[in-house]
């Protein structure tokens, strides 16, 4: 297993025009900015920004790629189906691992 320093920023935002949907984009966006890991710090000057270290074992950097965003998506779907907010929004999320190669992009 290795740490690799992390850099993720994301956007939220509703689909359609309903004040159901702008409600639970700005619940999601809170709910994220408020996703407690260890490894993960909330930049305070960047409003949707978090710095960090993430922690890999696949064997390959492209393997490594893979599992990245595997944390990335689930742990941001997480706070968007905790708020039953799947079909109301769509977010727009960048990481970047340090060693593994261009920005990964991932939209839920």
């Amino acid at each position: 297993m290795t740490k690799h320093p992390i850099l993720f920023t994301y956007s939220n935002s509703p689909k359609g025009h309903t004040e159901k949907a702008a409600k639970a984009a700005d619940k999601v966006r809170k709910g994220i900015a408020n996703i407690e890991n260890p490894d993960w710090l909330k930049l305070s000057t960047v409003e949707t920004t978090f710095s960090g270290r993430v922690t890999l074992s696949a064997e390959t950097a492209c393997e490594k790629r893979e599992e990245a965003r595997d944390i990335f998506d689930r742990e941001l779907r997480n706070v968007i189906d905790s708020y039953k907010a799947r079909c109301d929004i769509r977010a727009n999320i960048s990481v970047m691992v340090d060693g593994l190669g261009p920005r990964m992009d991932i939209i839920i």
